[in-house]
């Protein structure tokens, strides 16, 4: 059994190209030992961290957290991993939650803005559009809703 791979074998086992095997080591993800030929020389455990660090990049951790985490998994146990990198899911998770809210609202804002838009009839007139796009009653595209108002600002000179 191998107890260390060369660059080239280590892309062709993991599918990770050559290129970001070298970045990842040049980041702290990977360790590679040099061979007197100056080879990198990886050992056969790097496959599994990167595997790792394939699934933490699809729960959309950042490079630098990974690298924290590949520290605590290699030096702690279970119960240490669990400690750690549950808070940091769960904190992840939190966020996802607020983008998917925020998205919804964008959403539900396009919509609307789809609908008012698509109702605007043909006209020969200058259209109001970005009050379509605000949603206000006043003029839109041609078509009179409500009576334009006005305000009374008091105290300006």
């Amino acid at each position: 059994m191998l107890s260390s791979v060369r660059i080239s074998e280590l892309a062709a086992a993991s599918g990770v190209p050559a290129t970001t095997l070298r970045y990842y080591e040049s980041v702290g993800l990977l360790t590679a030992k040099r061979g007197t030929n100056g080879y990198r020389d990886y050992d056969i455990g790097a496959l599994g961290q990167l595997s790792f660090i394939e699934a933490a990049k699809q729960l959309d951790m950042s490079l630098p957290e990974i690298v924290d985490l590949l520290t605590v998994i290699e030096a702690e146990s279970c119960t240490q991993v669990r400690e750690v990198l549950h808070p940091k899911l769960q904190q992840r998770l939190f966020e996802v939650d607020k983008r998917l809210a925020g998205l919804r609202l964008l959403r539900n804002r396009l919509d609307a803005a789809v609908a008012r838009v698509g109702a605007c009839p043909d006209s020969g007139r200058s259209c109001r559009s970005e009050c379509a796009l605000l949603g206000t009653h006043r003029e839109t595209c041609g078509t009179q809703t409500t009576e334009p108002q006005t305000t009374d600002i008091k105290g300006t000179r």
